[in-house]
C-alpha cells in the first residue's frame, strides 16, 4: 500500500476519533457550542473514524487484490465498514431532515469570480437534507442486500 494512502487514512481516523472524544466528553467541549445532540456529533466522527480505516485497509487501485474484489464486499470487514459508515452519515441526515427542533440553513450560489450565499428556509433546509437522507438510507438498504448477497455467495 503507498504510504501516502495510510497516512490519509490515518489522518481522516484520527480526525473522527477526535470528534468522537468529544462527543463521549472525553475532550470536554463548551457545551454551548453544540447545536445537535452528542449522538449526533458521534456518528458523524464515526463515518470519519471508519473511513479513515477503511482507506487503510482498501488495496491500492489497480492490485490484482482490487481487481479480484471488483466492488464487492470480500469481507466481514469490508461489509461492516460500508455498513458503519454509511449508517453513520444516514443518521446524521435524517436527523437534520427530520428531527425535532429549530434548524439554521446557509445556501449560495458560486459561479467562476462570483459568489452569493444567506441564509435559506428551514423548511427547504429540511428538504433538501430530507432528500439526501432518503437517498443515504436507500443505499445503506442497497448495501445490507449486496453484503449480504456478496458474502452468502463466497461461502
Amino acid at each position: 500500500m503507498p504510504q501516502g494512502t495510510t497516512w490519509i487514512g490515518a489522518l481522516v481516523s484520527l480526525t473522527g476519533l477526535g470528534i468522537l472524544f468529544v462527543a463521549l466528553d472525553i475532550i470536554p467541549t463548551d457545551p454551548r457550542k453544540f447545536e445537535a445532540p452528542h449522538w449526533v456529533v458521534g456518528a458523524a466522527g464515526l463515518a470519519f473514524f471508519l473511513a479513515g480505516i477503511a482507506v487503510i485497509k482498501a488495496p491500492p487501485p489497480g492490485t490484482p487484490e482490487a481487481v479480484a474484489a471488483g466492488g464487492r464486499f470480500t469481507s466481514w470487514w469490508s461489509f461492516a465498514l460500508g455498513l458503519g459508515i454509511v449508517g453513520s452519515l444516514a443518521a446524521v441526515a435524517n436527523w437534520v431532515a427530520f428531527g425535532p427542533g429549530p434548524r439554521k440553513f446557509q445556501g449560495g450560489i458560486a459561479i467562476p469570480f462570483v459568489a452569493v450565499s444567506g441564509p435559506t428556509g428551514e423548511w427547504t433546509g429540511r428538504a433538501v437534507f430530507g432528500i439526501g437522507a432518503v437517498l443515504t438510507d436507500l443505499f445503506l438498504l442497497w448495501i445490507v442486500a449486496r453484503g449480504l448477497r456478496d458474502l452468502r455467495g463466497r461461502r
